[in-house]
């Protein structure tokens, strides 16, 4: 039986039932921006994909723009979550109806975009998340020890069961992120961004993805991140959260 996304890729550009912007949050990424960004032209028009250059000191922006996709920079590195934020506010002023979020490190397979959108298509889930909790071989074991301290605490404070919350390869709903009230510019937001989600009621899937660490440097600092990560589930719950 002939796949109904390769059907539609031969019968000319996929069509999405939403309009939807892919979002590469990059810093210092020169070595793999470009892989990430060609791979997503697989299933992306070129017009769809954002780079945010987060403050980078090396020729990240340059291969974007090299590459034809659009590129949002910062004067200065301000942290994933503000790059996200920047690319968020981009998404909803020009109407689009979700937003794809994927690393610049090649630690997501950009291939994989198609499976996030059918499986939104599939189950009208507002938010997708990659789940690379399948196979832990690969993954250091601080990590490991993040994402589940992590993992565990939204469960206890939402009642929902997220399998890799700190997976940033993400499909999420333009309305989630116009409601949300994100505070934070580092990598918790991604944490915070779940928590928002739950509050509003968004019904969560998740997408396995195979746990990638390649050559190619993280920016993530593992001792500090654990420490915001658990910060902001602590205080969270006991926020008031401003009106959108």
């Amino acid at each position: 039986m002939l796949d109904p996304f390769r059907y539609r890729m031969q019968c000319g550009a996929y069509r999405f039932k939403m309009k939807i912007l892919s979002i590469i949050p990059a810093f210092d990424a020169e070595k793999s921006v470009g892989k990430v960004i060609d791979g997503l032209a697989k299933t992306f028009d070129l017009a769809d994909i954002l780079v945010i250059d987060d403050g980078s000191g090396d020729k990240t922006r340059e291969i974007a723009v090299e590459r034809g996709v659009r590129v949002i920079g910062h004067k200065k590195n301000s942290g994933k979550g503000a790059a996200l934020k920047t690319g968020f506010k981009f998404a909803i002023e020009n109407g689009y109806d979700a937003v794809l979020t994927i690393d610049a490190d090649m630690q997501h397979p950009p291939e994989l975009a198609k499976d996030f959108i059918t499986e939104m298509e599939e189950t009208d889930a507002d938010i997708i998340i990659g789940d690379r909790l399948g196979d832990l071989s690969n993954m250091p074991i601080q990590r490991r020890f993040s994402n589940k301290t992590s993992t565990f605490l939204v469960h206890l404070w939402t009642g929902k069961r997220i399998p890799d919350l700190q997976c940033g390869y993400r499909l999420i709903k333009t309305w989630i992120i116009e409601k949300a009230d994100l505070r934070t510019n580092f990598y918790q937001m991604e944490t915070e961004l779940v928590l928002e989600a739950a509050r509003l009621g968004a019904k969560f899937s998740s997408v396995p993805i195979p746990t990638v660490y390649n050559e190619y440097e993280s920016k993530m600092n593992e001792i500090g991140e654990v420490f915001r990560f658990i910060g902001i589930m602590i205080a969270h719950p006991f926020r008031v959260s401003k009106t959108k």
